[in-house]
């Protein structure tokens, strides 16, 4: 059966027994909808990525750190058949999700929160994700968060971010959780969609404050700078607004929460899906991502359609949606061409190699040198700040166009953090693998590949290293250059 008759049939299958499918049956739509391009365009997808490297992006993608030795032991030696799916359920129901995809979200939404408040929004929605709290919910609590400046309040904080102007606020909530690009519209007519400047002011309109229209009746509208007009809220689809009788200060912003978040919505689950897939396989179903507007078609647009419906129908569950694109075929597959294989990266034939973010690359150095995951010290407070010092200076933008500059390259050769933990008396891996007497010098190397890079060396990586070892006259500096080195190259810095 063709695969993308397989994928319609599927999908009409699912809906015909009025359930959201299954993440397994998502994944086989979506890998059905992905080989029927690659049929199309003739093109040889890679082969499936190994154990290792699977277990290797999973952890950066789910958690945002590396497997430490055991559990990346552990899996490659599982002869289970349904042990990838296993690990995806394990790391989705674990803080480190949470964690990892608070600061993801954090990004996307409010990306430069105001000073001393991204740490209260992050955690605040790592609490929704630990709960597995539905994307919409927590979208109609950012927009309809108190307008009272309070302190405490972590929803406010995409309020307080766009300074409460209606202008902002349009601007903001369409890029954010539309996928639409309404900035250019402010001042004049968009030159390449079909957003006109009447259409940004009447979204800005919906956080005017209601005036009197005379007789006791009331009307919200916004004046058009330079212009002399006002215009009224109106939705960018043009649907009708039903308005209550009387009019509070934030109705205008109630009403567009509602119809932002409703599952009818032509973009919010579109653009949600696409953030998502964007940041599993480095390039999105729809680029730019902030430009859904229809005249930029998708790359595979009934894919991105059922997508959307599916993710819908479960409610919004983005750890429904996760676990689904994870366990799909083209999310599974080497980072290596086969010959002749395209290299365009709209059609997902290989996996995208992606570079780590400051905070990915932060919790995944300290793993390597034996550290325990998901934990700092015994000091949490300094360590929280050492972390976000260490993942400002590796900031980047999008993982999957990321390249690591000159300074940021030598900040990681030389910096205080690498040199702390390639000490080899400061570094718990460094010590244990030193220290452990039944390991030969094969079996210490073949430990820090496995710290460092969550796979076990080729024969001439060992060769090399263990000649290295030999010509060391004591083990523990030896050792530490090994890791070092390890550290500082690509495979360490890159998600593949």
């Amino acid at each position: 059966m063709r695969p993308a008759v397989l994928a319609a049939l599927t999908l009409l299958l699912i809906h015909g027994t009025g359930r959201a499918a299954s993440p397994a049956e998502l994944a086989a739509q979506v890998d059905a909808r992905i080989a029927a391009r690659w049929k199309a365009e003739k093109v040889a997808p890679a082969a499936l990525a190994t154990d290792a490297a699977f277990a290797r992006r999973a952890y950066l993608d789910l958690v945002g750190r590396i497997p430490t030795v055991a559990e990346a032991r552990a899996f490659i030696k599982d002869r289970g058949a349904d042990k990838r799916p296993a690990l995806v359920a394990r790391l989705l129901g674990s803080g480190g999700y949470a964690r990892h995809w608070a600061t993801f979200w954090r990004r996307e939404w409010v990306p430069q929160p105001p000073a001393a408040s991204g740490d209260e929004i992050e955690g605040w929605i790592a609490a929704q994700l630990r709960d597995n709290a539905p994307y919409d919910r927590v979208v109609r609590a950012l927009l309809t968060a108190p307008a009272a400046r309070a302190p405490g309040t972590a929803p406010q904080t995409f309020l307080v971010a766009s300074e409460f102007k209606p202008e902002n606020l349009a601007a903001n909530i369409t890029r954010a959780f539309l996928g639409i690009n309404l900035d250019c519209a402010q001042c004049h007519n968009h030159p390449f969609a079909r957003w006109t400047r009447d259409q940004f002011w009447e979204t800005a309109a919906f956080f005017a404050r209601p005036s009197e229209a005379g007789a006791g009746a009331q009307k919200i509208e916004i004046g058009v700078p330079g212009t002399g007009t006002k215009l009224g809220p109106q939705l960018l689809t043009g649907e009708p607004v039903t308005w209550p009788a009387a009019l509070a200060p934030d109705t205008g912003r109630g009403v567009l929460a509602a119809w932002v978040t409703k599952k009818g919505n032509p973009y919010f689950a579109k653009n949600a899906v696409n953030r998502v897939w964007a940041q599993l396989f480095g390039t999105g179903l729809v680029e730019p991502l902030d430009d859904l507007s229809g005249e930029n078609p998708a790359s595979h647009p009934e894919l991105l359609d059922e997508l959307a419906a599916a993710f819908a129908d479960s409610g919004f569950d983005l750890k429904h949606l996760t676990a689904a694109l994870v366990q799909t075929r083209t999310y599974q597959l080497s980072s290596v061409a086969p010959p002749g294989g395209s290299s365009d990266p709209r059609l997902f034939a290989r996996a995208a190699v992606r570079g780590l973010t400051g905070e990915q690359l932060y919790d995944s150095l300290r793993g390597a040198a034996g550290l325990p995951p998901d934990r700092t010290d015994l000091d949490p407070l300094n360590a929280a700040a050492a972390r976000k010092r260490f993942a400002e200076r590796f900031r980047g933008e999008r993982a999957g166009t990321a390249q690591r500059s000159i300074l940021q390259s030598l900040a990681l050769m030389n910096g205080a953090v690498t040199a702390e933990l390639t000490d080899p008396a400061t570094s718990p891996a460094l010590k244990a693998v030193a220290g452990a007497p039944f390991l030969d010098a094969a079996a210490k190397v073949e430990a820090l590949y496995l710290a460092a890079l969550g796979r076990t060396p080729t024969a001439e990586e060992s060769a090399a290293a263990v000649r290295h070892l030999a010509r060391g006259a004591d083990a523990g500096p030896a050792l530490a250059d090994v890791l070092w080195a390890l550290l500082n190259g690509s495979e360490f810095g890159t998600n593949h």
